[in-house]
């Protein structure tokens, strides 16, 4: 029969407040198998650390192990019920997950313990904004803001709500705000010359996508919305030029196989456009069949609102 673990020892407590402390500096160098590996450590020596647990956690959600970040969060909770940070992290996995209404319960269980948690309420708003609650979504982030005044995602995160409102004048705002705190901050600056190609400003678009594509320079959604503007400004070579280096990235962006095969019909390259529209809709097809079972699946479950969800992309794939 093993020998019971010491945990009330102060030596086997520090043993294992070490490893866990390594496992976070591994983590912090994105080294996340070595992390779990350094908190398993700690674990072992004392399975009643709860931060060990949550950082267990943490490297496993980072290793896109979602489930198991659910139940080492779980662990965590059952030893202290009052941990933001477990609450805070099941939340995230749940969202990965697409269990937005579990996430938003979390997100509450953490303000509950936390008012002032500003992680917790730009999660909380995150969620509520895939539930297609966009203004309670900003509201959300105006509290983590006022919180954390310099607190990016949620700036990007209210800017993204105000966009699915088509807000755009106030989305940019919200982009712009982030660029000032952190002017290399990719997501603002893309968001930001989307939102200029919804208010039909295509030349600011293309400036602000070149700024975008400074940071990430292949990055294949910031050449296809470059792409698009460049279309809609009908410069269709340089078009298809930036479209085709997305597609070269990324051949499952169906948007953009539309675009291409817009711009090759304007130049009167009607091969290359019935090709193009041929790998859109072969996508488009993949897409709605696959939405309409995950939403099938969804009302199984009892979850109305993430089948309606998954019901109105398709829609959306159907209109395109």
């Amino acid at each position: 029969m093993p020998p019971e673990r010491d945990t009330d020892n102060p030596a086997t407590r520090q043993k294992g407040r070490e490893f866990y402390l390594e496992g976070l500096a591994l983590g912090r160098e994105g080294r996340h198998e070595d992390a779990l590996t350094s908190f398993s450590l700690a674990l072992a020596v004392d399975p009643d650390l709860a931060l060990a647990w949550v950082g267990r956690g943490f490297a496993l959600g980072k290793l896109g192990r979602y489930e198991e970040e659910i139940e080492c969060c779980e662990k965590a909770i059952e030893i202290d019920p009052n941990c933001t940070d477990a609450w805070n992290n099941k939340g995230f996995a749940c969202g990965m997950l697409d269990r937005f209404e579990d996430k938003v319960t979390c997100c509450e269980k953490a303000l509950a313990i936390d008012p002032e948690n500003a992680t917790a309420w730009n999660n909380k708003g995150v969620a509520l904004g895939m539930l297609g609650k966009f203004e309670a979504e900003i509201r959300c982030c105006d509290r983590a803001i006022e919180i954390r005044p310099r607190y990016l995602s949620a700036w990007v995160n209210k800017g993204f709500a105000y966009g699915k409102l088509k807000w755009y004048e106030q989305e940019i705002l919200c982009y712009d705000r982030a660029l000032k705190i952190y002017p290399f901050y990719f997501s603002a600056v893309i968001k930001k010359g989307i939102a200029l190609i919804n208010l039909k400003r295509y030349r600011e678009a293309v400036d602000v996508l070149d700024r975008a594509l400074t940071i990430e320079p292949d990055h294949p959604k910031a050449l296809y919305r470059k792409g698009l503007a460049l279309s809609m400004l009908s410069l269709h070579e340089d078009a298809i030029r930036c479209l085709e280096q997305a597609l070269e990235r990324d051949p499952a962006i169906a948007d953009a196989w539309v675009v291409l095969s817009n711009s090759c019909f304007m130049l009167g390259k009607l091969e290359e456009s019935a090709h193009a529209f041929d790998q859109a809709y072969y996508i488009d097809v993949k897409e709605v069949r696959h939405g309409v079972r995950r939403g099938l699946s969804m009302l199984k479950i009892g979850k109305f609102d993430d089948a309606l969800r998954c019901f109105s992309d398709v829609f959306g794939v159907l209109l395109r």
